[in-house]
């Protein structure tokens, strides 16, 4: 049986969070300016950016921790760029994602 969850998860940067969900090829509603909503078979997984809370269906569970790497790995790669920074990304078989930053 599943049940709603509800996380807090920071959100800094909606554009970067559309971009990782554009990557993944997952489609999203923008319901306003600072929520967005994923559709799934039961109950949709619902973000918001200025609460920070993510709610979905415990289901989902996986998904969300997917959609959570990689919106970490895009925001941290971002802002390395701004920096100037060079960056290197290891994908390992097992899901762990290293970065290495170098000034």
């Amino acid at each position: 049986m599943s049940r709603k969850l509800c996380i807090q998860f920071e959100i800094r940067n909606l554009l970067i969070m559309k971009d990782t969900l554009k990557q993944m090829g997952v489609n999203y509603n923008e319901l306003n300016a600072e929520e967005l909503e994923i559709s799934r078979s039961y109950n949709a997984i619902h973000m918001n950016a200025r609460t920070g809370e993510i709610s979905y269906d415990s289901d989902d569970e996986h998904r969300v921790n997917e959609i959570k790497q990689n919106y970490t790995v895009n925001l941290y790669k971002d802002q390395a760029i701004r920096e100037g920074m060079q960056l290197r990304e290891e994908r390992k078989a097992n899901g762990e994602v290293h970065l290495t930053l170098l000034h």
